[in-house]
Formats: structure tokens, sequence, C-alpha cells
């Protein structure tokens, strides 16, 4: 498999930024996140993925992926049309905890054709300062992290409403390279996640 070092030389910033944070105003943040909490548990009755809690699929119906300007807050956030998968993977995250289930922020490399990232290129160029999430091939795109038993977790992609296979592919769409940001290491699949490291494929245990 091709390395993803050379990529991540070439966006430094991937290689230092973490999970992004919402900002909080007050009262209508917190009746903001109040109510996507609310929501989440009312779906939460209707709908499982096979694991004794549920993902937040619905976030995937509710909103549109797309570019977010930052910073923005809790109550701007919540009443968006369209958000970006830093939003997502807040509000993922916020969903968890409150059914009191920990989430810790993750960050994936997937690769793309260029027709793909040329196209996202144009659309985030409207955003003044967004971040460079996008390279020629390959991008970076926020997961929540889960641990599920002694020492494992998976991965939830809250953009695409899935729970990620840990096999690492190579195409479209396939994810190359995982960051998690956890308080100790855990398995995932055949890969060994530690706070900070990015792990591809071949760091398998």
């Amino acid at each position: 498999m091709r390395s993803v070092v050379p990529v991540m030389l070439e966006r430094p910033e991937w290689v230092r930024a973490s999970g992004s944070v919402l900002a909080h105003h007050g009262a209508c943040c917190d009746r903001a996140r109040n109510w996507l909490v609310a929501m989440s548990r009312s779906h939460d009755f209707a709908a499982t993925d096979g694991l004794a809690y549920a993902g937040p699929t619905w976030l995937t119906k509710r909103y549109t992926w797309g570019p977010t300007r930052w910073p923005t807050a809790w109550c701007e956030a919540v009443n968006a049309r369209t958000i970006d998968c830093g939003v997502f993977a807040a509000f993922a995250r916020a969903i968890f905890h409150a059914k009191g289930i920990d989430a810790h922020p993750g960050q994936v490399l997937r690769e793309y054709a260029e027709e793909s990232t040329t196209h996202w290129q144009d659309l985030w160029s409207s955003i003044p300062g967004a971040f460079n999430w996008i390279g020629a091939r390959v991008v970076y795109h926020e997961v929540c992290i889960v641990p599920v038993g002694p020492g494992e977790a998976r991965v939830y992609d809250p953009t695409d409403g899935v729970w990620l296979d840990p096999g690492v592919r190579r195409g479209h769409g396939g994810h190359i390279a995982i960051r998690a940001e956890l308080p100790t290491a855990m398995a995932w699949g055949e890969h060994v996640l530690v706070h900070g490291q990015w792990v591809t494929g071949d760091d398998c245990r």
C-alpha cells in the first residue's frame, strides 16, 4: 500500500488538527444541545444498528453535508441546513455522551478521484479561512471513536451514518489512514489506535 506520509507532510495542518469543537454562547446553545439529544432519543426507539445502542443515523436525513463557517456555535449549527463533517462528529459525540456512551474524536484520510476533490475545492472556496481538508486525491475527514469493550473500539462516521470497516480499502472513498484521540490504546480490527498517532494498513498488530 502506498504510504500516506508524503500526503500528510504536504498538509501539516492535518498532522496537528484535533476534533472540531462547537462554541457555546449560553442559554441559546444549551437549548440547541438539549433539542439535539431529545431528537436522538426519540429516534432510538425506532432504530437500531445491531449494537446495544444505535448510532445517530437520523443526522444524515436532517442535515446536508457541505461547508460550515468556523467558529460556529451550538445554536447556529443546530439551526443550519448544511453542516460539515466536523459538526456531524461534534453532534454524534454529544449524542453518545448523553446516552452514557464514551465517544472520542477521530480523523481518517480518504482517497477520491480528482473530479470529486476539484468540485469540493470549488465549493469550499466560498468560505474564507476554511480548514484545508482537501488534497489532490486524499481528503481529511472527522469520525467518532466509540469503545465497545475492554480495549476494543469501533469507528462511527456520522456524516454517512455508518460504522466503518477496519479493513483498509483502496479506491474511491476508501479510508487509508486513521488517528484517534483516546485516553488508552484500543484495537480496531487488526489496528491498534494510539492517541495522536496516524495508523495505516502497514501498522497492524
